[in-house]
């Protein structure tokens, strides 16, 4: 077949930086991995797992066939493969959507309990609530800011897990009242409820890249700023402060804005839920091995991604047609009849 070299070479670049996206995400969590006791074939296992769950969705966005033998034909997998982790699929599906729901729950009632002038005061500050029915009392109970932050939650099981994070303390019996704005899991369960919320919003995060790459959309905010040289400890020090500071001034700004411009009264019937995350992270010197003359300066921000051109709207319907460069030049051939087998 007679193809253009220069199109086949940019397609293996663009894979072999793809896979090196991939790596590089799962990398750090391999400590976690051998703590776990996590083998190379459970996370081989996953990674088709996920494989199997993307070419599920994409064939139904394309109105396709989902049956496990095609499903298997496209994979390279075995049917029997393609059955068992479509039902791992639904399984796992089930405990992410109840551990995600109940975090909504919480951080949800936490904002709201700090903004809504039903149950905060001046300043945001959060208002003590009656812990059941008080006559003559004329504070709220803590059951209406319940049903009013996550309609239709067991009451209960909201208070329970809010004593057991040290969010909110029980005064003399019958006062609750909050203690912390940030939901801050402790106990045996810790460890599970962070990764499950790692998870999350390390999803979140890569779809915003793959996003920004694809040129799908308007382009989601992306900005990073790393020290041009490994920093004193004292300076590093000082610069992990002003990032829990300014960091924890910028989230609660934004969740102030949200928590007014969304009336929790009313349920949406349409739009997206939208969010920001701030993290800090360390990274060896020239780990990248990028040359001080492309770096920016230090405090200013650098933006990464592809121009939105290069990744055009997918028109083909066959999921595994190749690269439209591919396809064009596998085209010409056909028509000048030279294509060789």
């Amino acid at each position: 077949m007679n193809l253009s070299v220069e199109a086949v070479a940019e397609t293996a670049h663009e894979r072999d930086a793809l896979l090196g996206v991939i790596a590089a995400v799962i990398r750090p969590l391999m400590p976690l991995a051998f703590e776990c006791g996590l083998s190379a074939r459970d996370l081989s296992d996953t990674a088709r797992q996920v494989y199997v769950q993307a070419l599920e969705a994409r064939l139904g966005s394309q109105k396709r066939s989902l049956s496990d033998a095609r499903l298997a034909l496209l994979s390279g997998l075995t049917r029997s493969e393609v059955a068992r982790f479509r039902e791992a699929q639904r399984t796992l599906a089930d405990q992410k959507q109840r551990a995600a729901m109940q975090l909504d729950q919480i951080t949800s009632l936490l904002s709201i309990w700090h903004t809504h002038p039903r149950f905060s005061g001046a300043y945001g500050l959060s208002l003590d609530l009656d812990l059941n029915t008080t006559p003559g009392s004329s504070r709220r109970e803590f059951s209406e800011l319940v049903e009013t932050a996550c309609p239709g939650a067991d009451v209960d099981a909201i208070l329970d897990e809010l004593i057991a994070v040290g969010a909110v303390e029980i005064v003399e019996g019958t006062t609750i009242r909050c203690r912390s704005r940030a939901y801050v899991w402790s106990g045996n369960d810790r460890v599970v409820k962070q990764i499950d919320r790692a998870a999350r919003f390390l999803e979140a995060a890569a779809t915003s890249f793959a996003s920004n790459l694809r040129g799908d959309g308007p382009g989601s905010f992306e900005r990073t700023v790393v020290s041009d040289l490994p920093l004193p400890e004292d300076v590093r020090a000082e610069f992990v402060k002003m990032t829990k500071e300014k960091g924890e001034a910028f989230i609660t700004e934004l969740d102030t804005f949200l928590s007014k411009s969304v009336n929790p009264d009313a349920t949406p019937t349409q739009g997206k839920r939208c969010g920001v995350s701030v993290f800090f992270f360390d990274e060896e010197a020239d780990k990248h091995g990028i040359d001080k003359g492309e770096r920016p300066q230090n405090g200013q921000s650098a933006q990464s991604g592809r121009p939105k051109s290069a990744y055009p709207q997918e028109r083909e319907i066959d999921v595994l047609a190749p690269p439209p460069g591919i396809a064009e030049n596998r085209g010409a051939s056909k028509s000048n009849g030279e294509e060789k087998k």
